[in-house]
């Protein structure tokens, strides 16, 4: 039990990502973004000392953090008894799988998800992993984001005709080169698609793709306007049992999307959104459909939306009393 001078819980994270704010947010625990610039050896150092202070400050019995990291994983796993915490990983899909196919990373892995309390994952099939390992999995997909409320397009929008906002990062699991392919026929059907990310991670120019408007970098207010005033989103991805941020910003704003025909993805967002396979001319014919069909599938959003809103506040619930937190404030 908490006690007067000890935090009941706290959230920690190395690296700025949406679902840390949301899950934090709707678990009712303070967030520590302990973020770091410069040479990888220098960020560690620096986040190993900021969590090892925060700690000692604020001594909470339980203490949230999203894997990856897994060095931070490993640093909580190793000072929990030092500082008297239970430690809950909130594994995202770098935290459950090792994207490199390292099996010496697997192992690490597989070790931090017994040793851990809980791990809350966002799916089934991940669930069964962590429990297959001897862990204790929490199912928790990612709560809505809060978008910016932002009324007017970015002014790239003004002579776009039927937008697609391709979410990209230009990770391993994008299927990025299939989609500048679809591009080139979506343009000769009079489509514009923007592609946000830093498309120099993968050696790509504006001359290298001429019938895709390359957004690079930009503000987060920028980029959900984009969200918010395309016709489409789309965010794919060649991961089984991974949910793109892309399709739950695009729920947020109520913009229908193309997604990745995979398990999870199809289980998950059910309304408002196109499936496809990854062949140019199947992403093509995904795309078509969507923005023919935009209407309805807009008009279906705001049912998925209620019914994702209360089965995230029923999941919170849930990881709240399995880690000894009273019930959230309402």
């Amino acid at each position: 039990m908490a006690t007067a001078d000890r935090a009941q819980a706290l959230w920690i994270t190395w690296e700025s990502q949406p679902r840390n704010r949301s899950m934090a947010r709707a678990l009712g625990v303070p967030l520590h973004e302990l973020l770091f610039t410069g040479p990888r050896a220098r960020r560690h150092l620096g986040a190993t000392i900021a969590t090892l202070r925060l700690l000692a400050r604020e001594r909470p019995s339980v203490v949230f953090a999203s894997n990856p990291s897994l060095v931070l994983t490993f640093l909580l796993l190793a000072c929990r008894r030092l500082f008297g915490f239970s430690f809950v990983s909130d594994a995202h899909y770098g935290g459950i799988v090792a994207v490199t196919g390292s099996a010496f990373l697997q192992r690490c892995l597989d070790f931090a998800n017994r040793r851990a309390a809980f791990v809350i994952v966002t799916n089934a099939g991940h669930a069964a992993k962590v429990r297959g390992l001897g862990g204790r999995p929490l199912v928790c997909p990612d709560p809505l984001p809060e978008l910016s409320a932002g009324e007017c397009p970015p002014a790239a929008l003004a002579d776009a005709d039927k937008p697609v906002l391709f979410a990209c990062s230009y990770a391993i699991d994008e299927p990025y080169a299939a989609v500048f392919e679809a591009a080139r026929d979506l343009a000769r059907r009079g489509f514009t698609v923007f592609a946000s990310g830093n498309a120099a991670r993968a050696g790509l120019s504006p001359e290298a793709v001429p019938h895709v408007r390359l957004l690079g970098f930009v503000d987060r207010a920028t980029y959900e306007g984009f969200v918010r005033h395309s016709a489409l989103v789309l965010d794919l991805t060649n991961w089984e049992d991974c949910l793109v941020c892309g399709a739950y910003e695009a729920m947020a704003a109520g913009t229908p999307c193309v997604v990745s025909r995979t398990a999870a993805l199809m289980e998950l967002f059910t309304h408002g959104t196109v499936f496809s396979s990854h062949e140019p001319d199947q992403l093509v014919r995904a795309v078509v459909s969507a923005y023919e069909r935009r209407d309805a599938l807009r008009a279906q959003i705001p049912e998925w939306v209620a019914r994702h809103v209360a089965a995230v506040r029923e999941r919170v619930a849930a990881i709240r009393a399995a880690v000894g937190l009273p019930p959230a404030e309402p």
